[in-house]
């Protein structure tokens, strides 16, 4: 009964939420909706060449710092006497093993128990990789920590720039101090997807809303060939362009849309992937289940979620993992909430989509990893601190911290994956 109780109530909030954000979008693009808003104009400005050049500057500089201070604690602290081979090595933890292996080896070289498990792993992080190896004497991890750095700092950038359109240069600032501080931030400095990610994803939704479609439509394609969430461009895409227009404008809607489509080529280049490999384009849903990962309704993952913070055996997985993404939803939900009028349906649809489908899993162990890329939010929260002095250093204090706390237990093995 409780459990009865719980699926409806989360699953009429979520869905309650989702109407009202469809229903907002409706009314933008000129039928008649009750929750119809006026879509919001551009409050902010464009930003020159060098103003940019300052922001990479200082993302790359960030994350530079980032790992000198990682590489003296590994060869000085937790590892001394041992080279500085632990400079790199520290970062090669959880997938990032995998992503290695498929740099070095590729899909067909890198199998485990007969099978190509790695399938799971989208190909153009690895790719990219293997590309930048001869210039690190072919060292993979440090050619990997190479790409992330580059395409986080690139992807800040781009951040900015959408950010400062939207709602000016302070908030631009927030925006980005927000990612870069977020508690699970420091992935985007390891051999993981998530600089790649963010860098392609910010590209697209900049390109997105300036109606650059063709530009946007190939920053999807790459988007999508780093995680399947890239898809979800589309969506974004097709928001803004209806309300760009605001009606639903036959022609005009046909002739962009090859370009709002583009991003299903780099989920078809995917599945082309698996069928060269494993001769099945669906293979990786089979692989998948080695982590005991599959669709599950929201309602239910957040049940297990909630169980899990409660009562896990384990106390460090319950501290580390459960509890985290628990109260990481409890973040973001309300957060989306307070956008959902304030801001441009590309903007809140997919970041309803992309929240919602990253908790719509069989066994949620990344939840802040992902969150990590939900760009729409750390622009939702730069509005909310808006003169609002106190409330951002709490926030920026609070999640430096957070960083901080992860990053140690990441480095000495901890649950954060």
């Amino acid at each position: 009964m409780i459990h009865l109780l719980w699926t409806l109530a989360v699953s009429g909030v979520v869905l309650a939420l989702g109407l009202s954000l469809l229903l907002r979008w409706l009314g933008a693009a000129g039928l008649p909706a009750p929750c119809a808003v006026p879509a919001s104009a551009p409050r902010g400005c464009e930003v020159s060449r060098r103003e940019l050049l300052h922001v990479f500057s200082a993302a790359l500089l960030f994350r530079l710092t980032v790992f000198l201070a990682v590489a003296a604690l590994a060869c000085l602290v937790l590892y001394p006497d041992t080279g500085l081979s632990w400079t790199t090595d520290i970062w090669k933890k959880w997938d990032a093993w995998h992503y290695v292996g498929l740099a070095e080896l590729g899909y067909t070289g890198y199998w485990e128990d007969g099978r190509p498990l790695f399938l799971v792993f989208f190909p153009l992080y690895p790719w990219l990789v293997r590309l930048v190896c001869p210039l690190t004497g072919h060292n993979t991890m440090a050619a990997g920590l190479m790409v992330s750095f580059l395409c986080y700092s690139a992807g800040c950038v781009y951040l900015y720039r959408l950010a400062a359109w939207e709602l000016g240069k302070g908030a631009a600032r927030r925006t980005v101090l927000f990612l870069s501080l977020f508690p699970y931030a420091f992935f985007f400095g390891g051999v993981m997807t998530e600089g790649l990610f963010l860098l392609t994803t910010a590209a697209a939704l900049w390109h997105i809303r300036r109606h650059r479609w063709w530009r946007a439509g190939m920053w999807g394609v790459l988007a999508a060939m780093t995680r399947m969430h890239g898809l979800l461009l589309i969506g974004a895409a097709g928001a803004e362009l209806v309300e760009s227009l605001g009606k639903f404008d036959g022609r005009a809607i046909l002739r962009r849309l090859p370009a709002a489509l583009l991003p299903a080529v780099g989920s078809l280049a995917y599945l082309g992937l698996n069928a060269a490999v494993a001769g099945d384009p669906l293979a990786f849903t089979v692989m998948q289940e080695h982590w005991s990962q599959g669709f599950c309704w929201i309602s239910d993952t957040l049940w297990y979620v909630l169980q899990n913070a409660l009562s896990y055996y384990d106390e460090a997985i319950r501290v580390q993992i459960w509890i985290p993404t628990l109260l990481l939803f409890a973040a973001f939900f309300p957060l989306l909430w307070y956008a959902h009028k304030r801001f441009r349906s590309m903007y809140t649809l997919y970041a309803f989509a992309y929240l919602v489908l990253n908790y719509s899993l069989s066994w949620l162990l990344s939840a802040g990893r992902y969150l990590s890329c939900a760009l729409p939010f750390f622009l939702f929260a730069a509005a909310l601190t808006e003169k609002r002095p106190r409330l951002t250093a709490l926030l920026a204090g609070g999640m430096g911290v957070g960083f901080l706390v992860n990053l140690w237990c990441y480095l000495l093995g901890g649950q954060i994956m």
